[in-house]
């Protein structure tokens, strides 16, 4: 007996539902592409997200919600990390809740339908390169690898860089001082985020500058050429980094910001969180 094409959608939702109550999820996350966008030339994806929050056995409230994502490589599962720590981020989960999550065919990499479940702890823990996203918008993260990536790899004018972009709340500012002007200082707010791809050549080149980029949580660059003036005893670091690597890790430790070293001699980027490296890309 086969199954209709029209069928396998319910089949999942029905699936998905029993799965919830088997685990005692707290909610179900559902994924598709907006039908706008099935014949879009964009390089991003316009995703329609339902989220069902369980009231009772079986009984869920509906919110709907659109977002972007970028395109993943052909065959690729849509990135479920990033829309989870969106949601996370935009208050639709919290901490403490278990997910059923469907992503339907609609992202044509062969699967008529996917489940998977995702704890928030789990997704949110200090080993987990999604604690990220928990302070900051998806998109300004993303924005922040991408340029460290393109600083890592081609450097400026031919001339390796290392550099670094601190993002995190205000405060930050009373660990740092300006060994130059700073460039950024009488840009308006809304002409300075870091996601603004027609800023991406200019942060570059101020990236030739000794000191740091200081990014506001909301992705507000504030400034460039800053020094970071902290005292770093105690961390417990890995031997060889310098003074750069350490001076981040430093107001990561006293602040909830993140820090992203673009290292001048290797090329590598280290991100730290909490005093202490996160990832390594």
């Amino acid at each position: 007996m086969t199954t209709k094409e029209g069928q396998v959608s319910n089949l999942i939702g029905i699936a998905a539902t029993k799965l919830a109550n088997e685990i005692s999820a707290t909610s179900i996350l559902s994924f598709e592409r907006s039908a706008s966008d099935l014949y879009s030339d964009s390089l991003y994806h316009e995703i329609k997200v339902s989220l069902f929050k369980k009231v009772g056995y079986s009984q869920y409230i509906k919110t709907e919600y659109k977002t972007k994502i970028k395109k993943p490589s052909l065959g690729s599962m849509i990135p479920i990390k990033e829309l989870i720590a969106e949601a996370y981020y935009n208050k639709y989960l919290s901490k403490g809740e278990t997910i059923v999550c469907i992503q339907d065919d609609s992202f044509d990499n062969g699967f008529k339908g996917y489940l998977s479940i995702i704890n928030i702890d789990a997704l949110f823990s200090d080993n987990n390169t999604s604690i990220l996203y928990e302070n900051v918008h998806p998109d300004i993260i993303d924005s922040i690898i991408e340029i460290a990536l393109e600083i890592s790899k081609y450097g400026r004018e031919g001339k390796k860089v290392g550099t670094a972009f601190i993002i995190g709340p205000k405060e930050i500012l009373k660990y740092s001082k300006q060994l130059i002007i700073n460039p950024f200082q009488y840009i308006e707010p809304e002409k300075k985020k870091i996601t603004d791809l027609e800023l991406r050549e200019t942060i570059k080149e101020f990236s030739q500058l000794d000191g740091v980029f200081m990014i506001d949580n909301d992705g507000t660059i504030l400034s460039s050429g800053t020094y970071i003036d902290i005292d770093t005893e105690g961390l417990n670091l890995p031997q060889g980094l310098g003074t750069k690597h350490r001076n981040c890790a430093a107001i990561t430790a006293k602040t909830s910001a993140i820090a992203f070293v673009v290292s001048s001699s290797g090329g590598k980027i280290k991100v730290f969180k909490n005093g202490k490296i996160v990832m390594t890309i």
